[in-house]
């Protein structure tokens, strides 16, 4: 916006600042890639706050502005469009792509399920002091080598965008622990991008062009950290300390009275038959000796530490499993499958072929997406479809991840219907719709169904 150039030209950039366009396209072919990393990197984005959580405010009502929660998403997707755009060899994934509540626990669990090589929460600042600006970048501990290496990556492209640095905070510096990067277990930083509090680096952190200069900076610092010839040795995130307050048959009991007065984070871990109780992870032990002291004076008396090693690998003994049996059916004659559910009939033309696993008939459903709640499949993103949508449910209770809500579309028996439905959805709202395929005889009951008129 022009009204903002001169404070953006004499407070934040210098003349050398590489600007980024705008990404319009995230689906560029690969080959076309400017950059490459040599190794799969999962990157877990974590946009913070979200729904009932604006996080700081925005100043004033005005269209112009945002609360930090949606700033927060804005700068998320300018990061994960320009890593999907211009590198190969990356998968962007995001704890939250729209504006609803994801508990702490929820983010954390995601990132541990899913495996991330980063986890990346983005955030903006605020306090009382309105002439506070500039960037901080949070991690644990100065102890991880990677961790702390991909903090200075962040703190020296935001010096090179002209930003003011606030410095690398760990939990020395804070005096306290940030819970998405004191329990995620791959190398984790909470970024500060500004402070909403100073009225011009809200006006800053509003604008496209400021978004860009942020987001243009955590990708250059992803990118150069990841391809660095000389990375530092991986965080040591073992032994760990945790604090047990009790054991329980029933981890509800974690609700009752007696522990929210701790207001702590607890965690059950079922061991023997029983649930332990833990507070605190932490990975010097004089920390969780203060710990133990604060659980002690709120009543828990009987409270002791426990220490965590790397889990040890077992022996792999060699056992070889036998083949599947797979047989393809070609089909001499036009023939009608009906499937189990008597929702689809699928006709299997003259040239197509039916799959057999181990004597089991296989189908194919499009899964189109997963969430963390149920779903309603009358709402118009899925009857637009014209296909008989259906929600499962997960209840892999030793599963980590927290979307155990699946939709999928159709049940096709034969592929190539299969993937022509899916580049449907795919131009239909879905395009990351991807085939699952199902033996007939593992096949699930689903939670909820929505069938067309003309099925």
């Amino acid at each position: 916006m022009i009204f903002l150039r001169p404070f953006i030209n004499s407070y934040f950039i210098l003349p050398f600042v590489i600007i980024l366009t705008t990404i319009t396209s995230f689906a560029q072919s690969e080959k076309y890639k400017e950059h490459s990393f040599k190794r799969k990197v999962v990157i877990v984005l974590d946009p913070g706050h979200g729904g009932e959580d604006v996080g700081k405010p925005k100043s004033r009502q005005s269209t112009h502005l945002k609360n930090e929660a949606d700033l927060n998403l804005d700068i998320a997707f300018r990061l994960g469009g320009y890593l999907e755009e211009r590198v190969k060899n990356v998968e962007v994934l995001y704890t939250r792509k729209t504006d609803r509540t994801v508990t702490l626990d929820e983010r954390v669990d995601y990132a541990n399920s899913v495996n991330a090589d980063y986890f990346i929460s983005i955030h903006c600042n605020s306090l009382h002091n309105k002439s506070y600006h500039g960037t901080q970048v949070h991690i644990q501990s100065k102890k991880f080598p990677t961790s702390y290496g991909l903090a200075k990556s962040f703190d020296y492209q935001f010096k090179r965008a002209g930003r003011t640095s606030r410095g690398i905070k760990d939990q020395n510096d804070r005096g306290h622990n940030l819970q998405v990067i004191q329990y995620t277990e791959m190398p984790g930083v909470l970024i500060e991008c500004g402070f909403m509090s100073n009225p011009k680096e809200e006006l800053f952190l509003n604008s496209g062009k400021g978004q860009t200069y942020i987001a243009s900076a955590l990708y250059r610092a992803i990118r150069d950290f990841e391809n660095s010839p000389h990375k530092p040795a991986p965080d040591k995130r073992y032994p760990y300390y945790r604090v047990q307050i009790g054991t329980t048959t029933n981890k509800k009991e974690i609700t009752y009275k007696k522990y929210k007065r701790l207001n702590m984070k607890i965690d059950p871990l079922k061991e023997n038959g029983k649930y332990s109780l833990l507070v605190g992870r932490e990975y010097e032990k004089r920390y969780t000796t203060k710990l133990l002291d604060e659980v002690k004076k709120k009543g828990f008396k009987d409270a002791y530490v426990r220490t965590f090693n790397a889990p040890t690998s077992k022996p792999q003994t060699k056992t070889t499993p036998p083949p599947k049996k797979v047989e393809v059916v070609e089909q001499a004659t036009p023939v009608v499958v009906a499937a189990s559910d008597s929702t689809t009939t699928i006709l299997a033309k003259k040239t197509d072929s039916l799959r057999v696993v181990n004597d089991s008939l296989v189908f194919y459903r499009i899964q189109i997406m997963s969430s963390d709640r149920k779903l309603d499949l009358n709402k118009r993103e899925f009857t637009q479809l014209e296909e008989a949508v259906y929600l499962f449910y997960d209840d892999d209770d030793t599963s980590k991840n927290p979307y155990k809500y699946q939709v999928l579309v159709g049940k096709y028996y034969v592929k190539s219907q299969a993937e022509k439905v899916k580049e449907k959805v795919r131009k239909k709202g879905f395009p990351d719709a991807f085939i699952v395929t199902v033996p007939e005889s593992e096949a699930r009951e689903s939670l909820d169904q929505y069938i067309p008129k003309n099925n």
